[in-house]
């Protein structure tokens, strides 16, 4: 919807003049409509029949090994991310713990990690006794820094763990080579990025070993699940023996290494439940491929339209992003001292035309207490010590950020059209915020 200098039009017809007060100084708020305004998942046609199916056909609800929906799933991730195995599991961290595991980390191995990302992309190397040294990020996508990667490597590092931010592919081929030339392991988390492409291949296949989360957010989702994804036959054995015992272990693991534990395995559960395995073989079937194309549809247009502003910057795309995929979350970025208003004023400014809009909640790993050496230990296990390092990409972007609703459908594009009505109210209006 285009922007006029005097006037500005919102879903439903009405118009609402420049020169009215803002909603924070007792204006009539752009957004009325009750929130929230977006909710995920939505109603999925079919899913509820799918469950019931499922269990009135005598589908188990307990499934010990590689059977029936488990391997159906299990295949169906595997040819599309372009791999030789996938283990399905009871979350997006444990496939992380499942992988750190699996490709052999010991105590006092260090990780090198990104710096912002979920905490849950780093804290299972806690509970490994990994020292952790966190990488700084690039201030526009959030994604981890390639050229520092490069320099942090030592003798000591075993292994990199990196996530697609919100949707966008880290850069591939830099991480590749640092992890090659070093001889050291690559985690993929690809949680945020469902079937994002960089240069026409999905993210997923490029770590030595790559995970998912199938977390209730997700665009896909089993309420809760993982995936883990990988070519190396003894990385797939290894989570077996992790969090697959008795018959899936049995089953699964060849290596005459492990032929005394292939019963217990190594002694934990980290299966998913049937019944969400179910969930997420209906939505890649029937709906999880059109959401995506909705998805980025919508969120171009949110984007184009607060571009137009003027003081919200254009969504970072770097050149060999194919496609953002899943595009888990929308935060746009705004440079604030050019206008000389703080972000929590703009926020309770927008809150106050009824938007949805919050500061993310994900600070920088150094700043989480979880990360402290001298406030919190996990068995005794060592951690690097963080304090005095500076990491000016992840504050410049993490200062930078809104946090709005990840539009998806048709359906939304009245409501997407009015925040960005309300953002040129607010900034028409900015002067009156200082």
């Amino acid at each position: 919807m285009p922007f006029c200098a005097d006037t500005f039009n919102v879903s439903g017809g009405k118009k609402y003049s420049m020169k009215s007060r803002l909603a924070i100084h007792g204006g009539k708020p752009v957004i009325q409509a009750p929130r929230p305004h977006f909710r995920w998942p939505p109603s999925v046609p079919g899913l509820t029949a799918a469950l019931a199916e499922y269990v009135e056909a005598g589908g188990p609800l307990s499934i010990p090994g590689r059977d029936g929906i488990y391997a159906k799933l299990e295949d169906r991730l595997a040819a599309l991310h372009d791999r030789r195995y996938a283990l399905l599991t009871s979350s997006g961290t444990m496939a992380l713990y499942s992988a750190f595991f699996a490709i052999g980390l010991e105590p006092g191995d260090e990780v090198i990690s990104t710096v912002y990302s979920f905490h849950a992309t780093a804290t299972p190397l806690l509970h490994l006794g990994a020292l952790i040294h966190f990488c700084d990020v690039e201030p526009d996508t959030g994604n981890i820094d390639a050229g520092e990667l490069a320099s942090l490597v030592t003798p000591r590092t075993r292994a990199v763990v990196t996530n697609h931010m919100w949707g966008h592919p880290v850069d591939v081929e830099a991480v590749a080579a640092i992890c090659r030339r070093n001889r050291i392991a690559w985690v993929e988390d690809c949680s945020h990025a469902h079937f994002a492409q960089y240069r026409g291949r999905t993210v997923g296949k490029f770590g030595d070993v790559s995970v998912l989360s199938l977390q209730g957010n997700k665009l896909l989702t089993g309420g809760e699940g993982g995936v883990l994804l990988t070519d190396s036959r003894e990385i797939y054995e290894r989570a077996t023996l992790l969090g697959h015992s008795l018959k899936r272990s049995e089953e699964c693991v060849e290596d005459l290494r492990w032929r005394e534990i292939r019963r217990t395995g190594y002694g934990l559960k980290f299966r998913m439940h049937p019944l969400a395995a179910v969930m997420v073989d209906h939505l890649l079937e029937h709906h999880c491929f059109s959401w995506i194309q909705s998805r980025a549809k919508t969120l171009q247009r949110f984007s184009d339209g607060l571009a137009a502003t003027g003081k919200v910057l254009p969504m970072a795309r770097r050149p060999y992003v194919t496609s953002m995929g899943a595009h888990y979350g929308f935060k746009p970025r705004l440079d604030f001292q050019a206008f000389g208003v703080s972000r929590e004023t703009l926020v309770k400014a927008l809150q106050a035309e009824g938007l949805e809009v919050e500061i993310p909640g994900s600070p920088p790993f150094h700043r989480l207490p979880i990360f402290d050496p001298e406030r919190f230990r996990i068995g005794g296990f060592q951690k690097k010590d963080h304090r005095g390092r500076s990491f000016p990409g992840a504050e410049a972007y993490t200062a930078s950020t809104l946090s709005l609703p990840t539009f998806t459908f048709p359906e939304d594009l009245p409501m997407v059209d009015a925040y960005v009505e309300a953002f040129h109210k607010v900034f028409h209006h900015i002067e009156e915020l200082k």
